[in-house]
């Protein structure tokens, strides 16, 4: 019986020594790169007609008493410059 329990004790601990050692040879470091990616930031624009918010390249753009307004769509755009 004491020699199941030495033999159960060293093939644990041969288990976590493989394990350990398995674990070095086969781990691959990859280098974290130290520059974070830029984010484009998107500038929302009101719809003064809907009151939706729009970002700024895909809004429809309007001038009047030459101030720009942006627009969220055609309808809203003609609305407003009724």
């Amino acid at each position: 019986m004491i020699r199941f329990f030495i033999l159960a004790i060293t093939s644990y601990l041969g288990f976590k020594l493989v394990q350990k050692v398995a674990s070095r040879f086969f781990s691959q470091k990859i280098p974290c790169p130290q520059t974070k990616p830029e984010v484009e930031s998107e500038e929302l624009v009101q719809d003064p007609v809907c009151k939706v918010f729009v970002p700024r390249r895909n809004a429809l753009k309007a001038q009047k008493n030459g101030e720009d307004f942006f627009f969220c769509s055609e309808g809203c755009r003609k609305k407003f410059l009724r």
